[in-house]
């Protein structure tokens, strides 16, 4: 189970593959992940054919970073079933612009 980080150009990337507890911690720490981008970041997650719980934490963890850090941060394409996981833990603010 692999999760790619993938640069589309200077302020878009899409996230390829399992989000998960076991692939989660391959995208740490945020903050190196982030250098590329100073003031605005889209990430697709069309691409992402699995995101559990430990994944939806890592997405809330990109946002609140990302907000802390001045880099507008917006989440394209969620998948539905990313959006049945969003929905169940209540975290809707997450895909909001």
């Amino acid at each position: 189970m692999t999760i790619d980080w993938q640069h589309l150009n200077d302020n878009s990337i899409v996230l390829v593959g399992k989000l998960s507890q076991t692939t989660v911690t391959s995208l740490l720490p945020i903050k190196k992940q982030l250098q590329p981008y100073n003031s605005d970041l889209n990430i697709d997650l069309s691409k992402l054919t699995k995101v559990d719980s430990a994944g939806l934490a890592y997405l809330i963890e990109l946002k609140q970073y990302c907000e802390k850090n001045s880099i507008d941060i917006y989440f394209n394409n969620a998948t539905k079933a990313l959006e049945k996981l969003i929905a169940l833990y209540n975290a809707e603010s997450l895909l909001q612009n």
